[in-house]
């Protein structure tokens, strides 16, 4: 009797370490406007450092031409989550209060404006940019971009009004990028880093604005905002969170690996082959350690900069005006600082 019990024992144990060996991975997807842009490398880096793992998930990345077409992904059921720019996230919560931020994913905007070599001398200033051609990222009247936010307001401030220019949907990568340009289809963009120094290292475009810029940030009020964040969907969350839960630990994981590794591991680790391109992402990390968030929290003095700079990019938009950011901030997990 007593080896009947001992052999149910052994075979029991053995069954549960059979079913943990086959324990399936929680399977979670994000959408990010890509590729190639640094403030969504976080989201590429989760997988090749194994954050994902770390918690009992496997994290697959769909790439997405802009913000609202990455949050489209996400309400149409095709992801979980997205990580784009908050005032981009904004612009489609005025539509659907569903979309809600869930973490910090950078600390500082990277936007530049970028006009074409052949204009130096002639484009000294951004009032000089009227009735020219300014390439986006992507470009919708429904569901405004990050990138489109940026533009209407760096140009209403330097004195050119809407209409007064036109506006081209170019995508995100750097090929078509630097085409436009070098063809003159586009006169100026409006590039993210690690392109904008890539474009302006190669001879093909110099900055007029880069929100990066200390001065810049002193200049023009609520150039400070939040960029990228992660998105959630709050009618999923309010049913189970566990999904929530888990990506916000993927996230905060992968972030403390950003803030205690180099920019050269940095860029091993999202296996950058190219010498070239890898030495450029290099110096854009070392140019600005402030680009991503140390622990995905939100931060106040933010937060209050992202509205402003929202309510001030969609000025005539009634509902842009009377809306407050801490209606979309679901802090429960990523937390809150001032």
């Amino acid at each position: 009797m007593r080896f009947f019990w001992v052999r149910a024992f052994v075979l029991a144990q053995l069954l549960l370490i059979s079913g943990l060996l086959h324990a399936q991975p929680l399977r979670i997807s994000i959408a990010i406007p890509g590729p190639g842009a640094a403030s969504y490398f976080p989201a590429e880096l989760i997988s090749k450092i194994g954050a994902d793992k770390a918690e009992g998930a496997e994290v697959k990345v769909i790439f997405a031409p802009g913000g609202p077409s990455a949050i489209d992904e996400m309400l149409h059921n095709n992801t979980d989550f997205a990580i784009v720019g908050l005032p981009a996230a904004m612009s489609v919560h005025l539509r659907d209060k569903r979309v809600v931020a869930l973490a910090a994913i950078n600390d500082l905007p990277l936007y530049a404006l970028l006009v074409r070599q052949g204009l130096k001398g002639e484009i000294k200033s951004i009032a000089d940019l009227k009735g020219r051609t300014i390439g986006l990222h992507s470009n919708s009247t429904v569901s405004k971009s990050t990138s489109q936010q940026v533009l209407e307001l760096l140009f209403r401030r330097g004195g050119v009004p809407p209409g007064s220019y036109h506006m081209v949907g170019i995508g995100r990568r750097w090929e078509s990028e630097s085409l436009m340009l070098k063809a003159g289809s586009v006169d100026a963009v409006i590039g993210d880093e690690p392109h904008a120094s890539h474009l302006q290292a190669n001879g093909i475009a110099f900055p007029l604005v880069h929100l990066g810029d200390p001065e810049t940030m002193r200049q023009f009020s609520g150039s400070g905002f939040l960029r990228g964040a992660l998105i959630g969907r709050s009618d999923r969350i309010e049913v189970d969170s566990s999904k929530a839960e888990t990506m916000l630990r993927i996230i905060k994981r992968t972030l403390a690996w950003i803030a205690t590794h180099s920019a050269e591991e940095f860029a091993d680790a999202l296996g950058i082959a190219n010498p070239d391109e890898r030495q450029k992402l290099v110096a854009v990390l070392k140019k600005f350690p402030r680009q991503y968030s140390k622990d995905g929290s939100f931060s106040n003095k933010q937060l209050r900069e992202t509205e402003i700079f929202f309510i001030d990019s969609q000025a005539g938009n009634p509902a842009a005006e009377h809306f407050r950011i801490d209606a979309m901030i679901i802090d429960r997990w990523a937390g809150r600082r001032d």
